[in-house]
């Protein structure tokens, strides 16, 4: 059995001590010797006893990851511009969301990262997934754009009262559709 050089507790042959989470170096328990008591004085303390000098308490060291909030807010702003942008961007945005969702996991995971290498591979991976989303609502949003462009060029001159009265007959004419479907 080793004893942890940290906390002084018994590992119980493990790597790591089970009291305070140290990786624990295989060192032998040192074998007590034997001590001579007195019998008259077993089962009383000692007056005025001096206190030995405790053993000095190192803090165990272990791999703390830094923060994620960034990332993490980066990829709820692009979830909700996925969302708010899903209607007039041809659904493109739905990417956003989904890479958006799988970027918050990544970026959740450096948070709980064991180590240097995989905080910074889900670091890395959180950041490209980011980078990604923003790039796909942004090809969605030049296509909606363009859409607005070729449909204003295609009205020609018509002012604004014409295509509000084309508006309403094509959303009446789907409204009838609608009913007419649904038997109301």
């Amino acid at each position: 059995m080793a004893i942890c050089k940290y906390c002084g507790n018994e590992t119980g042959g493990s790597q790591f001590c089970q009291n305070c989470g140290a990786k624990v170096d295989v060192a032998p328990i040192p074998e007590a010797q034997p001590v001579m008591q007195s019998p008259v004085m077993e089962n009383y303390a000692q007056p005025n006893q001096i206190p030995t000098q405790p053993q000095a308490y190192t803090q165990p060291t272990f791999y703390t990851p830094g923060g994620a909030g960034g990332l993490i807010a980066g990829h709820i702003i692009a979830i909700i511009l996925g969302v708010l942008c899903c209607c007039f961007t041809y659904f493109i945005s739905l990417g956003t969301m989904v890479l958006g969702i799988i970027g918050v996991v990544f970026a959740a995971k450096v948070r709980s990262s064991t180590s240097a290498a995989e905080e910074a591979h889900n670091r890395k991976v959180s950041r490209i997934l980011l980078l990604i989303a923003f790039a796909v609502l942004l090809v969605g949003v030049a296509l909606f754009v363009v859409d607005v462009i070729n449909t204003m060029h295609n009205l020609g001159d018509m002012n604004f009262s014409e295509l509000w009265e084309s508006v309403y007959a094509s959303v009446s004419e789907s409204m009838k559709s609608v009913s007419g479907f649904l038997h109301i």
